[in-house]
Formats: C-alpha cells, sequence, structure tokens
C-alpha cells in the first residue's frame, strides 16, 4: 500500500476507537470454518458440535463480502480445518479472490490425497501452521498417543505433494505452547522443527478467561516452582531472536512479548500497556455463522453481538450491538498477552501526524530532486534489475516448471479455447476486456513497476539493465503494451536504465506491442525467445516474431535461446533462426553482448550431479556444431556470489530476493509496496550485512545461499564479476 494511503487508513482507525464508529472496515476478517475437531487436547475448551455450521455456499459469501469490501486479509480457523470435506474448496476459493490464507491445523489429518488437492493451490497465496506443543513425549500427553508423528507425516505430505507439483517454496510453521511439559525440552524441538524444514514457530501461551486459571489446563500451567526454568527459557529464546536472520527457521515472537511471558504466569501482567483495537482490527463469524469478539473477560463466545446469517458483514460492523461490545473493550482492565489485538500504528493522533508530514516531506524531496539537473548519481555497474510481470506462462519454465499449471488454472474458467489467443493474440486482450481471465493474483500492477521506476529515478540509482522476465511470461500481463511504453520511455528519457531485456516464447507478440517497440528504434532491446516454449504453437509464434522483425530498430536484437534439458536437433533449431536474424551469431554457455544470435543455454539445478549432467550435455550440443569455443561453467574459486549486489528481482507481489534462483522467494530482503527499492537496496542493514558476509565468505548466509553454485553457471550474467567492491562495496 501506499505510504500515505497507509497513514489514511491508520488515521481513520484512530478515530474509530476515539469515536467508537465504523470509519475504517477491519484489517481482517476471521472465520471459524468449524468447531469439531478428531483430537480432545487436555487445555482445549473451544471444540464442540455445532447444529449448523456454515454451509460451503455462505463460507464463500463471507469471503466475497470481505473482498469486494476492500479488506485484505480473510482467516480461516477452527476446530481443525480439516473436518471439513470442502475445506480445499474453501482455500482455493479465498486465493482466487487475492486473499493470502494462513491455516491452522493439527496435521493429522492430511493425506496424500488432500496434500495433492492442496499443492493445486498456489504455494505464496496458502500457508499452513500445525500445532505442535513439544517433542514426541509431551505432545502426545497433550494431543493423544502417536499424534505427533502423524504431524510431521502430515507436515511432510505437504511438502512431497508440493515437490512433485514443481512448486516453489510453501511457507508452513509450528505453532507451539509454551507450557510446563516443555519448559526443558522445547530448545530441542526447535532444532527439530528447523532440520525438518519448517520455516519458523510461533510461541504460544496457555489461554484463561480473566484471573481464573482453567481447570483442564492445571497440569500445563506454568506455578510458581517452575519461574526459574522459565525465565531460563525464556532467556535463551530471547537469544535465539536477536541472533536470528531474515531467512532461515525463525521464531515469530518479538523480544518484547517472550519478555512478557514470566509476568503473565506470575500473574503481575497489567492491562495491555497500549489501546486493545479488538473489535476494530477484526471481524469474527463463528461456525453457526455468529459474530463474537472478546467480551472484557476473554471469552469471545459471550462477546455475541449478530448473526451472519440475517445480516451482511458492513451491517454487523455497523451494528449498535457492535458499537456496545466496543464500549467495554474500551474500559478493559483484565491483564491480558494477546498483542495479535495490538494496533501502535493507529494509537497516537500525534505520531499518524508526524509520519505523514514526514513523508510528504520525502515525496517533495523527492520531486525537487527530479527537477534538479544535477545530483549525485549511484551507478551499478553489470547490475540487473528483474521486475516479475507474470508468475505463470503456457509453457513450462525449466527454471520453475509449475508456470505452466498455474496458466492452466489462471485460464481454467475461460468460455472460450485460450489457445484463440496463440493464432491472434489481440484476442487475448478481448479475454480480458470480456472478463474471461481472472488477472487477480500472479500479475504485477502497474503502478508497482512505476513507482519502482519513479522510485529509482528520484533516487538517482541507476541499474544498467532492466529485465521484464523471471518466472512466467511477461506478455501475459494485461497492461503488457502500458508497461512497455512506460520502460522505454524511462530508459530513454530518464537514464535510470540503459537498456530493456525481454524474455517471451512470442505466442502473446500482438501488433500493439510489435508497434510500441517500433516507436523507440534507438533504445537497446534485448529480445529473448524462448525456444522451448514455442511447441505446439511454434508457427503462429514465429510468425509474430516474423512481424517484430520487420520493424525493429538497430537498437533492438533478437536471441533465440534453448535450455539444453531435453532431445533436440541443434541444427534445426539454428536453421530456424538463422535466416530470420542479422549476421547471427552461434554459442553454447554464455550470452554474448553483441547482436543477434542462437544461444543455447545451460540448465541450472540444486544438485551438483544433476550440474555436472548439464555441463556435459551442453559441450556436447558445441561438439555437434563444431563451436570452440563454450562456457560449461565449470566451479572455480573464488567463490563469490554477486546477488547481494547486482541482481535484485522483484515478483509479481512486489517482494524482494536477491537473484533470479531464488524461485521460491526464501531469502527476501523487503517489499517494494511496503518500502521504496532505493531505500531497500541502498540502505538496509540486514542486506549490508549480507554483502559484508560475501567479501569475508563468498556467499551470504541465507538458507537458500549456503550450498548454491548457481553464480558459477553461464547464465548469470555477471558469474565473472570478481570485483565486488564498487557503490555497495
Amino acid at each position: 500500500m501506499d505510504p500515505l494511503s497507509e497513514l489514511r487508513r491508520d488515521a481513520r482507525m484512530y478515530l474509530s476507537r476515539a469515536l467508537n464508529r465504523s470509519l475504517a472496515p477491519p484489517d481482517w476478517v476471521s472465520v471459524n470454518l468449524t468447531l469439531q475437531c478428531n483430537l480432545k487436547c487436555t487445555m482445549c475448551t473451544t471444540c464442540y458440535d455445532v447444529p449448523r455450521e456454515l454451509s460451503t455456499a455462505e463460507v464463500k459469501d463471507i469471503i466475497d463480502q470481505t473482498a469486494l469490501w476492500g479488506v485484505k486479509v480473510f482467516n480461516p480457523l477452527g476446530g481443525e480445518p480439516f473436518m471439513r470435506g470442502d475445506l480445499e474448496e474453501i482455500l482455493a476459493y479465498a486465493c482466487q479472490k487475492d486473499f493470502y490464507i494462513t491455516c491452522t491445523t493439527n496435521g493429522t489429518l492430511i493425506n496424500r490425497r488432500r496434500a495433492a488437492m492442496i499443492a493445486g493451490i498456489p504455494p505464496e497465496k496458502l500457508h499452513f501452521n500445525i500445532s505442535l506443543d513439544g517433542p514426541e513425549p509431551a505432545h502426545d500427553r497433550i494431543r493423544g498417543e502417536g499424534m505427533f508423528r502423524r504431524a510431521i507425516t502430515g507436515y511432510q505430505r505437504l511438502r512431497e505433494a508440493d515437490a512433485q507439483a514443481g512448486n516453489p517454496h510453501r511457507k508452513v510453521l509450528a505453532n507451539t505452547i509454551v507450557h510446563r511439559q516443555n519448559l526443558d525440552s522445547l530448545p530441542d524441538l526447535l532444532d527439530r522443527l528447523a532440520a525438518l524444514g519448517f520455516d519458523g514457530v510461533q510461541l504460544l501461551n496457555l489461554f484463561r478467561h480473566g484471573q481464573d486459571v482453567p481447570e483442564e489446563a492445571g497440569g500445563l500451567w506454568i506455578r510458581d516452582d517452575d519461574l526459574p526454568r522459565l525465565e531460563a527459557l525464556v532467556a535463551e529464546l530471547v537469544g535465539r531472536v536477536r541472533a536470528q536472520g531474515r531467512a532461515g527457521f525463525r521464531i515469530l515472537n518479538s523480544v518484547e512479548d517472550l519478555e512478557l511471558i514470566p509476568s503473565y504466569y506470575r500473574d503481575q501482567l497489567q492491562p495491555l500497556q497500549a489501546p486493545c483495537w479488538s473489535g476494530w482490527k477484526e471481524l469474527y463469524i463463528n461456525a453457526d455463522g455468529s459474530a463474537i469478539m472478546c467480551d472484557g473477560q476473554l471469552d469471545f463466545l459471550a462477546g455475541r453481538f449478530g448473526d451472519v446469517r440475517r445480516q451482511t458483514l458492513r451491517q454487523l460492523w455497523d451494528s449498535p450491538e457492535l458499537r456496545a461490545r466496543r464500549a467495554v473493550v474500551k474500559e478493559c482492565s483484565t491483564p491480558c498477552i494477546q498483542s495479535c489485538y495490538l494496533r501502535r500504528r493507529s494509537d497516537s493522533a500525534q505520531a499518524i501526524g508526524r509520519a505523514a508530514v514526514s513523508e510528504v516531506a520525502q515525496r517533495a524531496r523527492r520531486r525537487l530532486q527530479r527537477l534538479r539537473p544535477g545530483g549525485r548519481v549511484t551507478r551499478l555497474d553489470g547490475a540487473t534489475l528483474t521486475l516479475e510481470l507474470s508468475d505463470m506462462a503456457p509453457w513450462a519454465a525449466p527454471w520453475d516448471p509449475s508456470t505452466l499449471r498455474r496458466f492452466q488454472e489462471f485460464s481454467a474458467r475461460s468460455p472460450r479455447p485460450v489457445e484463440d489467443c496463440f493464432e491472434d493474440p489481440m484476442r487475448w486482450l478481448e479475454y480480458r476486456d470480456r472478463g474471461y481471465l481472472d488477472f487477480g493474483r500472479g500479475f504485477m500492477g502497474f503502478e508497482v513497476v512505476r513507482s519502482v521506476t519513479e522510485d529509482l529515478r528520484a533516487a538517482r540509482l541507476v541499474f544498467p539493465t532492466l529485465a521484464l522476465a523471471w518466472r512466467g511470461e511477461p506478455l501475459a500481463h494485461p497492461e503488457a503494451d502500458v508497461v512497455l511504453r512506460h520502460v522505454l520511455t524511462t530508459i530513454r528519457d530518464e537514464g535510470t536504465f540503459e537498456r530493456l531485456e525481454l524474455r517471451t516464447d512470442g505466442r502473446l507478440l500482438n501488433e500493439r506491442l510489435i508497434a510500441i517497440a517500433a516507436a523507440f528504434p534507438e533504445v537497446p532491446v534485448t529480445w529473448i525467445i524462448h525456444g522451448n516454449g514455442l511447441e505446439p504453437f511454434e508457427a503462429p509464434a514465429l510468425g509474430h516474431i516474423d512481424n517484430l522483425l520487420s520493424v525493429r530498430g538497430r537498437a533492438h536484437r533478437v536471441v533465440a535461446s534453448w535450455v539444453v534439458d531435453q532431445e533436440l536437433d541443434p541444427w534445426a533449431f539454428v536453421e530456424t533462426w538463422q535466416a530470420r536474424l542479422r549476421d547471427p551469431w552461434v554459442v553454447a554457455g554464455r550470452l554474448p553482448e553483441r547482436g543477434d544470435g542462437v544461444w543455447f543455454r545451460r540448465s541450472d539445478h540444486d544438485h551438483f550431479q544433476a550440474t555436472a549432467e548439464a555441463r556435459r550435455r551442453l559441450a556436447e550440443i558445441a561438439e555437434v556444431l563444431d563451436l570452440d569455443a563454450v562456457d560449461t561453467g565449470e566451479e572455480r574459486p573464488p567463490r563469490r556470489c554477486p546477488g547481494a549486489f547486482a541482481t535484485p528481482t522483484v515478483s509479481w507481489d512486489g517482494k524482494v530476493t536477491l537473484c533470479p534462483w531464488d524461485v521460491g522467494l526464501e531469502n527476501r530482503v523487503g517489499e517494494v509496496t511496503a518500502e521504496p527499492l532505493s531505500r531497500i537496496w541502498l540502505h538496509d542493514d540486514a542486506l549490508a550485512g549480507y554483502r559484508r558476509e560475501v567479501r569475508g565468505k563468498g556467499v551470504p548466509t541465507l538458507s537458500r545461499c549456503r550450498d548454491c553454485h548457481d553464480f558459477f553457471s553461464p547464465n548469470y550474467r555477471r558469474a565473472d564479476h570478481r570485483d565486488l567492491d564498487g557503490p555497495l562495496g
């Protein structure tokens, strides 16, 4: 969200609480999909049978209302969500509405069939929290014999199904309650979860209503004589949080939240030392359709105030009953550790005002910088900024095969065959305008592209190459023509970039895009044609590319590429393109920086044996073609990765990672929807630390980087770049 828009929302939330009115929608809508569970956990009192649970249609209606309302987060809860046979349908529907979902489960009901269904939902849109309350003995005493192993098996099935589907990494966390029986063993559990590939843990506390300790939690409740062990555990957890990086296994709790835990069990915790936003931050629908919230004693069922079967979400939000419940919250004096109901950004009108003044001043400074002809320019020699316009493609990309599956899901509801668009790409725009294709996810908004280019221009930060590519087909973007015109104009007039690189298979290369490209003959553009993706529509794709070739400017070059990961007749591929291109070269290995050509590329793999096989295949192609020189990407020291210096890659939804090899977005360093790219790339402390690690160790100590050798690949343009002591050094 734009910073000023976010500040306006913060101000509306502040006024909502101050005046006890509904001047802003909630931050999220939560729904208990069911209150049934297959387990009988010793500390749980929230699972029971509901006479008439919300139906599939009713849950979808709530999702529709939430999306139309402009609320950005839909939160499915339980009970155990997998007790519902329609869970996967509900989750997929919510993701199609562009929600990012976290589903909390005990993990024991995830069989292979259900894991395969989950794998059909985009990993970046659906995450999981799996409840694990200690190492196996402690967990099973709470949840039942054998439940720890069943939960871990369910987790592993999720991972296996994603791997079989060719999905990027899906975020899976553990939810772990701190209790009397795991005080000594919790660190060992965290180490095991990290080894299993969990992304992190959210530590929780035993729940109570008011001052009373629930009877069923008595055997787990931390008593006075347990407090020294608790304090030792908290000290270790705080140390881990302070030492952890952005990537790898992480404890999600803040240091401040962890340090409150001993006070909670000493009964010394005061009411939240900040306003509670229960009733303003969340609209919570129970499994029976009733709207619920905290009653001031941490009892949500006692805080009923309406029914979604009789009222719309907005009517519930504006109801006098909710206003009465909020008045109770404003006067609440119950000791509470539920920090999820804090909203510190809206606590102070003065703080909001100061932030708004600061943002306006920063914008004014950036405008003045753009108007001034002088100023210091930071040029990142050899660097490439990659913007992912789309994460899907009508072909399976060798670096991310799930691109094809995402494209098929995206176009499945079209009443007309999407293949028609490959014959006539202008039909793609027709299908877009008729609503046949749902562009709600998987495509970078033009406003994001524009904000990135304007930010770099204001910061006078120059990336020589701008690449519109990555996991998917950029020309599938619904506003590809608008984006193309904007970036070509930026290159020509602003100097933020010096050249454009665009990777496509040509199927959706329409006459409008060709005309825009032809209007900028002086702008250096490299069109890299993904030859592997042409079949079975090679003839129409070549026709579109021939139209481009007939009008392109002298500064435009075309490279036909083939990733050598399957059988092919290299001479046939060369002959297809030699007659079309201007004095073409033929190479195997590294892309030359000159003219047209035919480029046989090596495939890249995570395993050294597969990489060695890829080098061998590329060498064979070079021998067949009688090429004198071939760069197969032999791994020779020094091991120095340029990713943290030279190859920022921005996903369609704004996440910034260090290089194009991180297709699972494991090593995110920021989001351009939250802060400017220039600020991330030039001033982020963590990123500066990664650069120091590269200079000292060769690679950052990040999960995706520790064993990576992809920077030796000839596909990595800066693999032979040894001087990392430039503007960012």
